[in-house]
């Protein structure tokens, strides 16, 4: 781990993942995204985590975009192959990983959330964000065009409609415009937010981890053949309805089962 750009802790089921630039209102770059790749595979190869939480550090900013020199009229990150690999921006993206991640990425934004920094949050499966915080897509102010992976995301979260208000104007929009735009999922007051994140994971934290994989795995699923135009095959129901039955049989279903009838919480172990 590099705590001079970014920084990883663990709290029972709740992992935190903090961009730790604050003098560069934690812009990213490219160790920071290997970082962030390679931790959530960690994870998920693990199974102790039942939630992870993306933040910058500091109030100024969640991430102000990528800290990153590139050709001009190229939109995206640039390979220099005289750097180590640490250096580069990983082969597998953020985007990839959070949404292979068998269990919900919550970005906490907190004042700026531009560019990059946004495109990351979008990338996240909740977005919550304190009032005062500013969120934008600047490429049209940059002369770039940003690529069709990041944009469908967009598009997926606040209709075509407002992508290209966004896209387009590279204004910057407040937390509540962002909230009406469905950009992200709740605001709260600067001081109560990270009660709110914190207090979101935790509820994630006490779910069986079958049943959160499962229900995460199924919505991309389905997410993924619409924006392919396309019905489901028959390995994505046989996988879903394979899912549904582990689940059904878990020990974890009966624990659930049991706790129910007892009138208690249940405990839960992903098994």
């Amino acid at each position: 781990m590099s705590e001079d750009v970014y920084i990883v802790e663990q709290t029972g089921h709740v992992a935190t993942f903090t961009i730790n630039r604050p003098d560069k209102r934690n812009a990213l770059n490219p160790e920071i995204h290997a970082a962030l790749v390679r931790e959530i595979d960690r994870m998920a190869e693990e199974a102790t985590v039942r939630c992870l939480i993306i933040k910058g550090r500091g109030d100024m900013a969640f991430s102000a975009g990528d800290d990153l020199k590139r050709q001009p009229g190229i939109p995206g990150p640039q390979i220099d192959h005289n750097k180590p690999e640490s250096m580069q921006w990983p082969k597998r993206v953020s985007r990839e990983a959070i949404f292979d991640a068998p269990f919900p990425v919550v970005a906490m934004i907190q004042g700026f959330c531009v560019g990059g920094g946004l495109a990351l949050a979008t990338e996240c499966d909740i977005r919550i964000a304190s009032k005062g915080s500013q969120l934008g897509i600047p490429p049209s102010k940059l002369g770039i065009i940003y690529d069709f992976e990041r944009i469908q995301v967009f598009i997926d979260l606040v209709g075509p409609a407002f992508t290209k208000e966004l896209f387009c104007s590279g204004r910057r929009v407040s937390a509540e415009r962002a909230l009406d735009m469905s950009l992200v999922n709740e605001v709260f007051e600067a001081d109560k937010l990270e009660a709110a994140a914190y207090g979101l994971a935790e509820e994630f934290a006490v779910t069986a981890p079958l049943s959160l994989k499962g229900h995460k795995a199924i919505v991309n699923t389905l997410v993924r053949r619409r924006n392919e135009g396309s019905a489901l095959t028959a390995d994505d129901i046989a996988t879903m309805r394979e899912a549904q039955s582990i689940a059904r049989a878990s020990e974890d279903a009966n624990e659930g089962r049991v706790a129910f009838s007892e009138k208690r919480v249940p405990v839960f172990k992903g098994r």
